[in-house]
């Protein structure tokens, strides 16, 4: 089973102990944090890591860092689960996938948008709503400057590409002309 796989079972194991909807946010954030302090830090990276270090050493260090960012216990609850299990290297995806079920029941979907040039306050909350009407969802924009793209933008949504990039309005326009010169 991919890793993936595994972190999404962890997450959604997670969504269902959470019965407040408000809450989903907050441990998101806990969980992103955390994410960021295991990926970011090559010490604590290495020591949760370590089958060469104690098992309650690792649990201590992981205590130490749930305390100093004061983790809710739900997400404490999770990454100790992962830690016995010899998980605790998928904390960086069970934190991507709890977001993703953090959003699905909020209605809400994340579109990663790849643009020539940076977007205008106008622009990204035009593209929003657009993208918006399409899924039906509230959408969080994740946007990137992508200098390859010579216009346009090319959006990623909920495992969609969503593509109105120059280069693709050429292709689409050779295409058309080739078959168009064939019929």
């Amino acid at each position: 089973m991919s890793d993936y796989l595994i972190a999404e079972r962890y997450a959604q194991a997670l969504g269902e102990v959470i019965e407040d909807d408000g809450a989903l946010d907050a441990v998101a954030a806990d969980l992103d944090a955390l994410s960021a302090e295991f990926s970011d830090h090559h010490d604590l990276h290495a020591c949760l890591l370590s089958p060469a270090i104690d098992a309650d050493v690792r649990k201590r260090v992981l205590d130490g860092v749930l305390d100093k960012m004061e983790a809710r216990p739900e997400v404490r609850g999770l990454v100790h689960e992962l830690l016995s299990r010899r998980r605790i290297a998928l904390l960086p995806l069970v934190a991507t996938a709890f977001g993703e079920v953090a959003d699905e029941r909020q209605g809400r979907v994340t579109a990663r948008v790849k643009t020539a040039l940076p977007m205008t306050s106008a622009q990204e909350a035009e593209l929003r709503a657009s993208l918006s009407a399409y899924t039906g969802k509230e959408v969080r924009l994740q946007s990137e400057v992508d200098p390859e793209l010579l216009s346009g933008v090319v959006a990623y949504v909920g495992g969609e590409v969503i593509d109105d990039s120059l280069r693709t309005r050429l292709t689409n326009l050779k295409n058309a002309l080739v078959l168009g010169e064939l019929a």
